[in-house]
């Protein structure tokens, strides 16, 4: 006999909660899945963020990380879907606004309040200055991006006061939400979903799948482009997938071995794919949360080079698949994975992360006691 479903609300912004985008969308889908084959009812409540002439005048006198205007009425809306539904567990897609989650803890004591973390803010704030720095692009004053990273981090432990607990993409998010104060904290590991391509590898070609403006994600894809700048095929080719254009032009134009393809929808992405003899995730920073890309490219069943950065958030087994630490350690992995004769051999290493990726049901099982038991 089955058991009844358990009524929840999972409150966040609507452009957060759409069905395509990119990584926080991709992992709001997939939390929200896996809420409801953990056996929650839930009703979603969607708020348009603050976007006020004054809100955006305030931010640009004084900037911060997240901006913290609360969406007018959101207290009411919240409330009233808790009311309706009978919710026992709120499930917050953002932290942004203290002042809520307090007003719930007021008037619904026995509501339990769940972070669904994308991961900490302050994280890759701390990694954009550290890049700015290098590479002499900076424009805030050190004082600005003090009181930027102070304001952030201050803020995010009063945001988890009165949160009961936190979901979250990593291992090293559980600690950072046990330093921040969160009273619970639960790791789901990444599970891979994507089916397989219909392969037609074309020899020399390899690919990646990235948002060109995240920070940790360009300063990868330049740090690897540099280490292969002399690649010893002359057929190397390296497909770039992604958006913002201009960023993706400019690696083009910088790169002779680089073909930018542009922003593919999911079935034209599948095609492109399917040509490539890897799947290439240069990441040598701890970016915040995880990356969703490389669930897509395990799914897919392609050969897989990446680092121990940015496989982090999965269940990795690197005596079946290595991982690299420097660009030059990927490089070499890259050139080696993009022979269409070995296709299949570094496939097996695929195989065999994807047969030790927990299933489903096993983070499921987890994540429903895990939620039970606060």
């Amino acid at each position: 006999m089955s058991q009844p479903e358990i009524p929840a609300v999972f409150i966040d912004a609507s452009n957060s909660l759409a069905p395509t985008g990119g990584g926080v969308q991709k992992c709001n889908q997939e939390y929200l899945a896996l809420l409801k084959a953990a056996g929650f009812a839930v009703e979603i409540v969607p708020f348009e963020l603050q976007q006020s002439l004054f809100s955006r005048m305030a931010n640009r006198l004084r900037p911060k990380i997240s901006p913290q205007v609360m969406p007018a009425g959101l207290v009411r809306q919240a409330g009233q879907a808790i009311a309706k539904t009978g919710a026992r567990f709120a499930f917050f897609g953002l932290t942004r606004y203290p002042e809520l989650s307090k007003h719930l803890r007021g008037g619904f004591p026995d509501l339990r309040q769940i972070f669904i973390s994308h991961g900490v803010e302050a994280v890759d704030f701390c990694i954009e200055q550290q890049l700015r720095q290098r590479d002499e692009t900076e424009n805030r004053s050190r004082p600005q991006a003090a009181r930027m990273l102070g304001e952030e981090l201050l803020l995010d432990a009063e945001r988890r006061r009165h949160i009961d607990a936190a979901l979250v993409l990593s291992p090293l998010e559980v600690e950072m939400e046990k330093w921040l104060g969160t009273k619970a904290v639960c790791w789901v590991p990444r599970t891979v979903t994507e089916p397989r391509l219909d392969f037609r590898p074309v020899s020399g070609r390899v690919g990646c799948v990235s948002t060109l403006d995240h920070p940790p994600n360009y300063d990868g894809l330049g740090r690897l482009f540099e280490a292969l700048t002399k690649p010893r095929d002359p057929n190397f080719r390296f497909r770039l997938v992604g958006r913002p254009a201009g960023i993706g032009r400019k690696l083009a134009e910088t790169f002779p071995f680089v073909e930018y393809v542009g922003g593919l929808d999911d079935a034209a992405l599948r095609q492109e794919a399917a040509t490539w003899c890897c799947f290439v995730h240069p990441l040598f920073v701890y970016a915040k949360g995880c990356s969703t890309k490389l669930a897509v490219g395990l799914g897919w069943g392609l050969p897989i080079a990446t680092t121990e950065f940015g496989a982090r958030g999965y269940q990795w087994d690197a005596s079946v698949l290595p991982l690299a630490r420097k660009p030059a350690e990927l490089a070499v992995t890259v050139m080696e994975r993009s022979r269409v004769e070995k296709f299949q051999s570094f496939q097996q290493q695929t195989i065999g992360i994807v047969a030790q990726t927990p299933s489903l049901e096993t983070t499921t099982q987890k994540v429903r006691q895990f939620l039970l038991e606060i």
